[in-house]
């Protein structure tokens, strides 16, 4: 049977493993990683429970706290590894769902969304489609977001966000930012972002899929500005959620 499957997969099979391979910004593979996913494979562990693999759940601890480090991230703020950044998106924006519920008094995953208080979403205009996605499962709806407007490199402008701010004063509101637009690389100006979010009482959630990754290097940290306040994050391949639910 593997060798039938070998010989049937084998002409599409898609070199993305190779050092050279630069499609769809999904990047090669290092010799390392290759070798930690053998490791994977061979031990063949069930990560759902620590009682069921105390090594991986040991070492998604110990990874989670080097990312923390990394990103300069409060020490009490949680980490989880999902499959990629639509699960992270999805992940971080459940926890956002949750807390902007409990603080208006229900209880979301008991009571479900009939009758819950509206949640206001506030996204970029480029915002990427695994945000809408997420929305869209999460049951908040990917069209009756607000979009506010931005530059010519998609960054959000400030400006635009006050104003749609200004008259969802006083409801459960979510915003949410890019580091790294997926078409020119540019960073929402998170520092500004936080100021206008932060007061307005709103869950602030950065989609850092294409960008994050430039908080660990003294050179490009200034981009990112800011994220420390952000109450969630998303990025490959983990998924971090900050302060309120941490």
């Amino acid at each position: 049977v593997l060798e039938s499957l070998a010989r049937a997969a084998d002409p599409g099979i898609v070199a993305t493993a190779g050092p050279r391979y630069f499609g769809f910004v999904v990047g090669g593979t290092l010799p390392v990683t290759v070798a930690a996913d053998w490791l994977t494979s061979t031990w063949d562990q069930n990560a759902g429970l620590f009682v069921l693999s105390p090594a991986n759940s040991v070492a998604e601890e110990a990874a989670g706290g080097w990312l923390r480090e990394l990103f300069g991230l409060p020490a009490g703020a949680s980490v989880g590894f999902v499959t990629g950044c639509q699960a992270a998106n999805f992940s971080a924006l459940a926890a956002a769902r949750h807390a902007l519920s409990q603080s208006f008094g229900w209880d979301v995953e008991a009571r479900g969304l009939y009758g819950a208080p509206e949640i206001e979403v506030v996204v970029g205009a480029e915002a990427h489609v695994t945000v809408h996605t997420a929305l869209q499962m999460l049951g908040l709806g990917r069209e009756r977001v607000h979009r506010v407007a931005v530059d010519g490199q998609g960054r959000m402008l400030p400006a635009d966000l006050r104003t749609t701010l200004a008259p969802l004063a006083g409801r459960p509101t979510l915003v949410c930012a890019q580091a790294g637009n997926i078409n020119t690389g540019a960073f929402d100006p998170l520092v500004e972002i936080a100021d206008l979010a932060l007061p307005h009482g709103a869950w602030l959630h950065v989609d850092g899929a294409f960008g994050l990754w430039a908080g660990t290097s003294p050179e490009l940290r200034h981009h990112v500005r800011g994220l420390e306040r952000a109450d969630s994050l998303a990025f490959e391949q983990p998924g971090i959620k900050t302060s309120r639910e941490s």
